[in-house]
Parts: C-alpha cells; sequence; structure tokens
C-alpha cells in the first residue's frame, strides 16, 4: 500500500526528517505519535505531495507517487488536516458534500453517501446548516468529506481532537469499521493517548528525525503478582506469559493476581524523550 523508504528532509540547518522508513498495508490504521516540531505534519506533507522530499522515496502501491497524475492520486490519497477549513457553517451537510466533491471533480455518489452519512449518524441532520451541528458532528462531516472519492488511503490529523467522549469513541469505532469493511489503509496523528488506546493498533514513534515502532502489546501483558515468602508478602512484576513464574511460587502462597498498572502516556513521553543510541 504505502511505503516509505529512506525519506529525509531539510529547511535550511534544520534536518527534520533524516531517514524515515515504514509501511502501511491495505486496511491497516496506524498511529503517528511525536512532540511537537518532531516533523509529523512535514511527513504527512511529502505524502500529500505539497512538500517535495530532498531524497529517499514514497510509493504507493509499488509505485512513486511522483509518477502519478494528480487526478488518479488524489482519488486514491485523501486527508483531513487539522489545520484547514473542512466545512462551511453557513452551507448544509449536503451542500458541503456537493460542493467539495466538485473541488475533487467527482460525481456525487448519492448511495455512498448516504451510507456515510449513516454510518457517521448524521443522515437525520443532512439538510440542515452545518452551523447548528456540534463540534462532534462537524468532525464527523469532515471525515465523510474526506472519504468522498472512496480512497485506498487516509490521512488523518488529530482527527478528535476536542471531542466529547461520547463523539471520540464514535468516530474510533467507525474508523476502525471501515479499514475493515472498505480495506481503507490510514495514518493518524494523534497527542491522545485514548485515542492510541481505544484504536489498538500499530503504533509508531516519529522522534530524532526516524520513526520507530512502539508496542501497546507488550504493556498490556505485565501482571502483578502478590505472594508470600517466607514471613514477607513480595509484590512482583512479570510480562507475557506468567505461567513459569506461578511454577516457581507455591500456589498456596499466591495472594492475588492483578494486571499491573501502566501509566501508557508516561511511558510513551520516555520513549519520545530518549536520544537516538546510534547517535545518527
Amino acid at each position: 500500500m504505502l511505503e516509505v523508504c529512506n525519506l529525509k528532509k531539510t529547511f535550511g540547518d534544520n534536518e527534520v526528517l533524516k531517514d524515515v522508513n515504514f509501511k502501511l498495508e491495505n486496511g491497516e490504521i496506524v498511529c503517528l505519535l511525536g512532540k511537537n516540531g518532531s516533523g509529523k505534519s512535514t511527513l504527512i506533507n511529502c505524502i500529500l505531495r505539497m512538500l517535495q522530499q530532498d531524497s529517499g522515496h514514497i510509493l504507493f502501491d509499488n509505485i512513486e507517487i511522483s509518477d502519478y497524475n494528480s487526478k488518479k492520486y488524489f482519488s486514491e490519497v485523501s486527508a483531513l488536516l487539522e489545520s484547514s477549513a473542512n466545512v462551511y457553517s453557513y452551507l448544509t451537510a449536503m451542500q458541503n458534500i456537493e460542493y467539495f466533491s466538485g473541488l475533487l471533480n467527482i460525481d456525487v455518489n448519492y448511495e455512498y453517501v448516504n451510507f456515510l452519512l449513516n454510518k457517521f449518524s448524521i443522515y437525520e441532520f443532512k439538510n440542515k446548516k452545518v452551523g447548528t451541528y456540534s463540534l462532534g458532528m462537524r468532525q464527523k462531516l469532515a471525515i465523510i468529506i474526506s472519504l468522498l472519492s472512496e480512497p485506498k488511503l487516509l490521512l488523518l490529523d488529530e482527527p478528535t481532537l476536542g471531542l466529547d467522549i461520547e463523539s471520540k469513541v464514535s468516530i474510533i469505532k467507525i474508523l476502525k469499521d471501515l479499514a475493515i469493511q472498505k480495506k481503507i489503509s490510514i495514518l493518524l496523528t494523534t497527542h491522545q493517548i485514548d485515542v492510541v488506546e481505544k484504536i489498538n493498533g500499530r503504533v509508531i514513534l516519529l522522534k530524532d528525525g526516524m520513526i520507530e515502532d512502539f508496542s501497546l502489546h507488550e504493556y498490556e501483558k505485565k501482571f502483578m503478582i502478590k505472594y508470600k515468602e517466607g514471613s514477607k508478602i513480595v509484590s512482583k512484576q512479570v510480562s507475557g506469559n506468567i505461567i513459569n513464574t506461578l511454577y516457581s511460587i507455591k500456589l498456596e502462597n499466591i495472594i492475588e493476581i492483578n494486571r499491573a498498572e501502566i501509566d501508557l502516556e508516561e511511558i510513551l513521553m520516555e520513549k519520545l524523550n530518549e536520544s537516538n543510541k546510534s547517535g545518527i
């Protein structure tokens, strides 16, 4: 689907992307995390051909993205950027959809549009002006507009920022459904750790101008075992398969086993603040 190889981008003396490598498969949701100024927007803008990388390759379906004509590329690659004007308040939802379809030079597929409006639970409001919508409804409409071309790849920049819990959970569930049902690949940036946990997909960290994989599942498998050791009560944290640890402790000495409390936000911040050990 999408493959980024040895991507580099410099602005003056600032080497923002030093050597970025990652792949995104069909129907996969990947969360891209990084501190402010780490280069997330630069990377997305390179994928959107808004910036030209200094070196390296971006392949979409095994073809260099620069080899696509614009109409073909942007019919298959779509984006929702936090800083962009994504919907217009003085238009209804349907008028927004028809307007942006015209900008994209695509015919409105009303069957597909109605499917999306129902999916995002705003069908009954489609003829109301967007200025009357809640923030969550506006964001749902913006995502619908980003899906009008029925893209293979969707780039989402902070899609749940500022939303209430109900809207956030709803959008995450719908995105996960679309990835499975429509085989849409999604690259999503966020600073919200609860979003990362709810998506439960692959996580990549952008730091020191390079990509590092991060496994959520590694931390889901940590347990705290409390047991008697002579006259003392001992607590021990173990990872993964705890059977071998249990065998080493007499069952009658075990007091309780609980999933270890993990502060994922703190762990991620530590990872993002670690200096690159290789010195590159």
